[in-house]
């Protein structure tokens, strides 16, 4: 299989980390759990200022090493571990969101009024690493 260089970047980041904790960025509206939207999904931040391009590139490598049965990706974990979302909390990016977020809900149409962090880790899926040489 070929990688474009945005998947091998992934792929050599997962495999230098114990864990690999994502995000996926939602909009949510108080009061309406089931109304939801997601605004960026995939997303992994490795420095503050991460732009939304470097982001968004990280972000397709990792969808498309998922649909490859590369990747499993996991939005459902209840537990994690202190300090892996700290980068993510206090990322450029999601202080834009929130801002975004808090300026649209002053208007009374508006849909969305909560900015939402939904963590997730990727890790290889099994048949990815079966299949890898062995030494």
């Amino acid at each position: 299989m070929t990688y474009t260089s945005a998947q091998k970047e992934v792929l050599c980041s997962m495999t230098q980390s114990r864990r690999f904790p994502i995000v996926r960025f939602e909009l949510h509206r108080e009061g309406q759990p089931d109304l939801c939207s997601i605004a960026l999904n995939y997303v992994r931040i490795e420095a503050l200022a991460d732009s939304m391009e470097l982001v968004k590139e990280r972000g397709e490598a990792l969808r498309t090493l998922m649909e490859q049965g590369v990747v499993y990706i996991d939005y459902t974990t209840r537990a994690w571990v202190q300090g892996d979302y700290d980068v993510y909390y206090r990322s450029k990016l999601y202080e834009e969101l929130c801002h975004m977020v808090m300026e649209s809900s002053k208007d009374p149409a508006a849909v969305f009024n909560l900015p939402y962090m939904r963590k997730g880790y990727a890790s290889f899926t099994p048949s990815f690493l079966a299949s890898l040489p062995r030494p």
